[in-house]
């Protein structure tokens, strides 16, 4: 089965911290994990500040419709801790070969 991997990258607003931002993800996780087609998310911060939300759906639909609800849905919980300027999203449709 071919599964589709949403990969954005990202700064946080200055001021904000890691804190925020996991605070805030508590209502993305919780969104995220009702919409149809979610397989499994991954959020990582680098040692330089960059942030990488890693999101596999079933099927390049399912993340189309996540991406379309998302802006709708939860933009208002992160626009005030994302940097709109260094936001770097990517859709890749993969073929999982192991997931530990």
């Amino acid at each position: 089965m071919s599964e589709t991997i949403d990969l954005v990258r990202f700064r946080l607003q200055p001021g904000k911290s890691a804190a925020d931002w996991l605070k805030a993800n508590e209502k993305i996780d919780a969104w995220v994990k009702r919409q149809p087609g979610f397989r499994f998310r991954s959020l990582s911060e680098t040692d330089d500040g960059e942030w990488i939300d890693m999101t596999c759906w079933d099927s390049p639909q399912a993340a189309q419709a996540g991406q379309s609800s998302f802006g709708a849905e939860m933009m208002a919980v992160c626009e005030p801790l994302v940097a709109p300027d260094s936001v770097v999203s990517c859709f890749s449709t993969v073929h999982l070969m192991q997931r530990g």
